[in-house]
């Protein structure tokens, strides 16, 4: 009988872990706050839920605005100087004409300012639920009252999609992206193949003219709509984050804006994600919970190529070795 021997290879890896840790950093309270700390941070009113969200900085404060769960003729508006303690303040866009394109309902607004405007985009429903991409500004977000409404600036007209109307149209969740001098607006909607998300580009103004180019991402799920789009750019890599009904909210990785898209990856926990950096730089995402915004730092793990991203304030790497008996 030949001898046995037994090695152990310590230096084969069978794999590696990455766990991002869910615990959340407590916010710092402001001077004038009663509070010393917040765990975890976000919005929780207690008097009406929020839906789809935008977080933007302006003059010292954090504003957010959201679906107003139940009047969705509103958007509810708070601001914060620590995402822990958020003073509400009046609901914006309250006022809709007969017969507008947002005449019953807006939905999922998305704010970003540029040469001192700020813009935000939003969905418009009509009675018969035909729903078109609205634009509002402003230049002193302070002021609730200074949001100034634009109309309708978006439908989809690409070849093949499902879309008229005077009848329930999907055309909603829109997020915008400034790359190139390019205007990306992206928004979900239905085509002929199923639930999409579209994409459309101004080169213009974000007033449009818009170039309505269909599908960048065609869901793996038959006829459902993904929901909530958002989009970021680190590292010169583009990041799409969206819910898909069968797989919960997720990110695809793209070389450009409009992709190519590689396969889809969890991004937990939470549904109808933002992702933003505050002022001094650093990374947050803020998502819905049960109808209120909770917000957490956000690491992009470079351990990975491209990076990916994690919510939580720490990432722990763990390297499992593999034990081989050989004869």
């Amino acid at each position: 009988m030949p001898l046995v021997r037994l090695t152990i290879i310590l230096t084969l890896i069978l794999g590696f872990v990455s766990l991002a840790a869910l615990r959340l950093v407590p916010a710092q309270a402001h001077p004038d706050s009663d509070m010393a700390e917040c765990d975890p941070l976000g919005w929780f009113p207690e008097d009406f839920g929020l839906k789809d969200h935008s977080v933007f900085w302006f003059d010292g404060y954090y504003y957010l605005v959201a679906i107003y769960v139940s009047r969705q003729t509103q958007f509810a508006y708070a601001r914060s100087v620590d995402m822990c303690v958020w003073e509400e303040m009046s609901p914006i866009l309250t006022e809709h004409s007969p017969g507008s394109w947002d005449e019953v309902a807006i939905w999922a607004p998305y704010v970003w300012e540029e040469g001192g405007v700020f813009y935000m985009v939003y969905t418009g429903v009509t009675r018969k639920l035909t729903q078109s991409i609205m634009l509002a500004t402003s230049t002193n977000p302070a002021d609730p009252l200074s949001w100034e409404t634009h109309g309708m600036i978006f439908q989809p007209d690409h070849k093949g999609m499902l879309w008229e109307e005077g009848r329930w149209a999907d055309c909603r969740d829109p997020t915008v992206l400034v790359a190139e001098e390019t205007y990306y607006l992206y928004y979900t909607g239905m085509d002929i193949d199923g639930g999409i998300v579209g994409l459309a580009t101004s080169t213009t103004t974000p007033y449009g003219p818009w170039k309505d180019w269909g599908r960048t991402i065609l869901p793996l799920s038959d006829q459902a709509i993904p929901e909530s789009p958002t989009i970021t750019i680190y590292d010169g890599v583009y990041y799409l984050f969206y819910n898909d009904s069968s797989q919960g909210e997720i990110f695809r990785i793209g070389a450009s804006p409009s992709g190519p898209w590689e396969s889809p990856e969890p991004f937990r926990p939470g549904w109808a994600h933002e992702v933003w950096q505050i002022p001094e730089g650093e990374w947050y995402t803020s998502y819905l919970t049960d109808y209120a915004i909770t917000i957490s730092p956000l690491i992009w793990d470079s351990f990975f190529s491209p990076a990916r991203p994690f919510i939580g304030d720490e990432i722990y790497h763990f390297l499992i070795p593999m034990v081989l008996l050989q004869e």
